[in-house]
């Protein structure tokens, strides 16, 4: 557990503190954020490959790491590495980042019965959001092309940020009356085609950690469930969820400059890669 949380933290310092705010409009940014990913994932023995387009005339890169099994449909584990201007996200989504390389230092030494691909993804946030300059848009419909079976996409959106002692906010009134009080737990939130799925998963996360992993099962467009890189996969037929700390609704310094490194939990984040780590096991 020391090991996971030391690796955490220095992922996000080396995105978040070294690099700082990544997108197209720093020079250089995205590239180095992707160097940087790229590394992390040769160090662990994975061959990873660029996924690469051109946005607004740039070229722009998804990171990809895969590990094979047995034949049958693959499980896509992704995170996005690109930040709002002006923002170091360190919650939005360094965090996530740091899990996604996490997961994938843990099931490089772990026998898997179908393959496991590692994405992070680049131009999740606006102004590329829901379109074909999204990375995950580009991956999920590179799959579709090639007739890909995927069991399951898990997109990690924001996985550190945790206080015991705030008050939770929730998109629709009345649901404080359903879901924890304080923001303190980890929310897997699913579609109605992928609900199945997001049961496995929450269950499978609350076994595998301490963490308390909670299940929102919803129509696309409610609660904001479709705001991250799920929904590239849901436009493209396949099951998809997204695990999240609930973003502005608990986190105030979304996508603001005091989005920093001193605002997460380490130790919670950790037990959220211990718990999808034994989830994914089981799925």
């Amino acid at each position: 557990m020391e090991t996971l949380i030391s690796n955490l933290r220095r992922h996000v310092e080396a995105l978040s503190v070294d690099i700082g705010e990544r997108h197209m409009w720093r020079e250089g940014s995205l590239d180095r954020a992707a160097g940087y990913i790229e590394k992390e994932f040769s160090a662990m023995g994975y061959q990873p490959v660029r996924q690469t387009y051109s946005a607004y005339k740039k070229p722009v890169s998804n990171i990809i790491a895969q590990k094979d099994g047995p034949p049958g449909p693959m499980l896509v584990v992704g995170a996005h590495y690109d930040t709002v201007p002006g923002s170091p996200g360190a919650d939005d989504n360094t965090s996530a980042v740091a899990g996604l390389l996490e997961l994938a230092r843990l099931f490089h030494a772990t026998r898997l019965i179908r393959p496991i691909t590692f994405v992070a993804f680049v131009n999740e946030e606006s102004p590329c959001y829901g379109s074909a300059k999204m990375g995950s848009m580009n991956h999920a419909s590179q799959l579709k092309e090639q007739g890909t079976e995927v069991e399951l996409m898990v997109c990690l959106e924001m996985i550190g940020y945790y206080n015991k002692d705030q008050i939770q906010e929730y998109p629709i009134p009345g649901m404080g009356l359903f879901y924890p009080r304080y923001a303190d737990f980890i929310a897997v939130a699913a579609n109605p085609a992928s609900a199945r799925h997001g049961v496995r998963l929450a269950r499978g996360i609350r076994k595998g950690s301490a963490m308390n992993a909670r299940l929102l099962v919803a129509p696309e467009q409610i609660g904001g469930i479709n705001r991250s890189d799920n929904f590239a996969y849901w436009k493209h037929g396949f099951r998809a969820v997204m695990v999240t700390d609930t973003a502005n609704f608990r986190n105030r310094n979304y996508h603001q400059e005091t989005d920093t490194i001193d605002t997460l939990d380490f130790e919670s984040m950790a037990e959220v890669v211990k718990g999808l780590h034994a989830a994914l096991r089981r799925l």
